[in-house]
């Protein structure tokens, strides 16, 4: 009687083993992250000519949720946060704080202001990893400092507005919508018309 009690006592934990490692790759597959802090995310935005602070430069951050299929990665907004820069051109998005178990994909950043250079349209982490910003962004702590540098009219005219998603309600982009329709404006452009959160 003993030793069937033993043999299913092992059969179960071979049981639990198995599904536990098949949880683990349905995670691993489909982008879930077991859990991880989202955030903060600070920086601060000088003019790259004269490294004085620049006020006003609106960040958005983006997050998407990342399903995995056969034929590659399908995204849907999930939510946004934006916010402007201070006196100190100092920012900060506080971010989702604990993520558990999602398929969150990491913050997308956008960081505008009319009449300067789009140096970011894209994640976060590239502050760090992509190879130009590299070099142009320092660190201070987890703080970026970001360089912009003011552009002539006619170099903002050579240029195209921002490009976003449309599946950004426009109540969670307001700032930076205005910001791109003010530099549209200067810019001899018309500005964008919004209906129900969408570029038309």
């Amino acid at each position: 009687m003993e030793n069937i009690q033993i043999l299913i006592g092992a059969k179960m934990k071979k049981q639990l083993f198995i599904s536990l490692i098949n949880i683990i790759g349905i995670l691993v597959i489909t982008g879930c992250a077991a859990a991880y802090v989202d955030g903060p995310y600070e920086g601060r935005v000088i003019d790259a000519d004269t490294g004085q602070p620049v006020e006003g430069v609106v960040v958005l951050g983006i997050w998407n949720t990342v399903i995995v299929t056969p034929g590659g990665g399908t995204h849907n907004f999930y939510d946004a946060q934006e916010t402007v820069t201070d006196k100190n051109g100092d920012f900060k998005i506080k971010g989702l704080g604990l993520v558990i178990m999602s398929n969150i994909s990491p913050l997308d950043v956008l960081i505008f202001k009319a009449g300067y250079e789009q140096l970011i349209n894209g994640p976060w982490a590239s502050l760090k990893m992509d190879l130009l910003l590299r070099k142009i962004i320092k660190w201070e702590g987890i703080k970026a400092i970001i360089p912009l540098r003011k552009l002539s009219m006619d170099e903002r005219r050579k240029l195209h507005s921002p490009s976003f998603s449309s599946q950004i309600p426009e109540a969670k982009m307001r700032l930076m919508l205005e910001e791109i329709n003010k530099d549209r404006v200067e810019r001899g452009l018309d500005p964008y018309r919004l209906r129900g959160g969408n570029n038309v």
